[in-house]
């Protein structure tokens, strides 16, 4: 029998790393990865402020079994800011699949989590392996709590769209918004479930929280001189990569034609095999009482501003009961839909939470 050992990454297992997320792509007639660039820990910095990677290991044949990531970033809990674990980048090679490598894994877990601590996951709703495991209720597997379904989109740019005018002032941000952007985030963010905490001033002086994010890259909505809405705009393409490796079956002819419908109508161009997807993330979505038309506003600026560039989708994502939602039905786009959990070995963490918040999560940080 292989022996097992599970430990902590650290930067010298970049190269395992790298081979493990080569070897672990998803889908059948369309055979995609999700990888991390050239340093597996540029995304994962990304993802969660402080990274916990933790290696399933074959010592017998000293290879790589599996990764899994339980990092914490801060977010809101009703109102509050707390350091919240956030479960992600599970990868275990084909080779592994089937064995106790899982159970392994969560009995790891449990040990950071204890009985009190918890922390999010999200699952796209389509993964029915994933979610099949989850709900098998096997024995020192964790519980995972329903906690609300986001809808994610990619939004297709293709011509400019009509200006909306709300009474509002658009712009891009700029070194002199910093304070007025930070005041705004404190005042507005906690209203708002499980919303991220940022500080724009550990951005400027180049945190890996905040990789390839600069002022520039959001933008600003005044009523008058008041500051009433925010959203930034994200490339992560340097560290974060969506790989299409193969067409099979039906889709080898079916790309084809998809192509050629998305060039006369707008949609999405599925890349050569081989080639990433390009495109750009919203993000920090905020504004004043979460009214629905300020969003709308920024949006549709955002949109309008990436007309001429390469950038041939925005991905932009909400639960999908957040009021904010209905800005999407103006565009065209193709939509995903995933569930969010909140995952103990304790009592429901929901049953603690302030329901009548809305709830967000930063989809550029899944």
């Amino acid at each position: 029998m292989a022996n097992f050992d599970l430990r902590l990454a650290t930067t010298t297992d970049v190269a395992l790393l790298k081979g493990l997320v080569d070897a672990t792509p998803q889908g059948s007639d369309m055979v995609i990865n999700f990888e991390r660039g050239a340093n597996f820990f540029d995304g994962t910095q990304v993802v969660t402020s402080s990274p916990e990677v933790w290696l399933y290991c074959d010592t017998k044949k000293q290879r790589l079994a599996g990764a899994f990531s339980i990092g914490t970033r801060p977010v809101y809990v009703n109102g509050k800011k707390r350091r919240i674990r956030y479960a992600n980048d599970l990868r275990i090679h084909s080779d592994y699949r089937g064995s106790r490598g899982l159970l392994r894994i969560a009995n790891q877990v449990k040990k950071r989590l204890g009985e009190r601590e918890w922390m999010q996951t999200v699952i796209l709703s389509d993964n029915h392996a994933s979610l099949s495991t989850i709900g098998s209720s096997r024995a020192g597997m964790p519980a995972y709590h329903p906690f609300g379904e986001i809808n994610t989109h990619m939004i297709y740019i293709k011509s400019s769209k009509p200006a909306l005018d709300m009474g509002l002032t658009i712009r891009q941000a700029g070194s002199g918004d910093l304070q007025q952007m930070q005041t705004f985030f404190e005042g507005e963010a906690p209203k708002k479930q499980l919303y991220p905490h940022y500080d724009f001033s550990a951005m400027v002086e180049g945190n890996a929280y905040y990789k390839n994010l600069s002022i520039e890259d959001y933008f600003l909505a005044f009523d008058n001189k008041d500051l009433v809405g925010i959203c930034g705009t994200w490339n992560q393409k340097e560290f974060k990569q969506t790989r299409f490796l193969a067409y099979k079956g039906k889709m080898r002819w079916l790309r084809y034609f998809n192509n050629g419908y998305s060039r006369c109508f707008g949609g999405i161009q599925l890349p050569r095999p081989g080639e990433t997807l390009d495109y750009v993330l919203l993000h920090s979505i905020l504004v004043k009482e979460n009214q629905v038309d300020i969003f709308r506003a920024l949006l549709r600026y955002v949109y309008n501003g990436y007309v001429n560039k390469p950038d041939g989708v925005i991905v932009s994502g909400l639960y999908d009961q957040d009021p904010l939602h209905d800005a999407y039905r103006d565009y065209r786009k193709e939509s995903l839909r995933s569930r969010h959990f909140l995952v103990s070995y304790g009592d429901d963490p929901g049953k603690q939470l302030d329901k009548s918040r809305p709830l967000y999560i930063e989809v550029a940080r899944l």
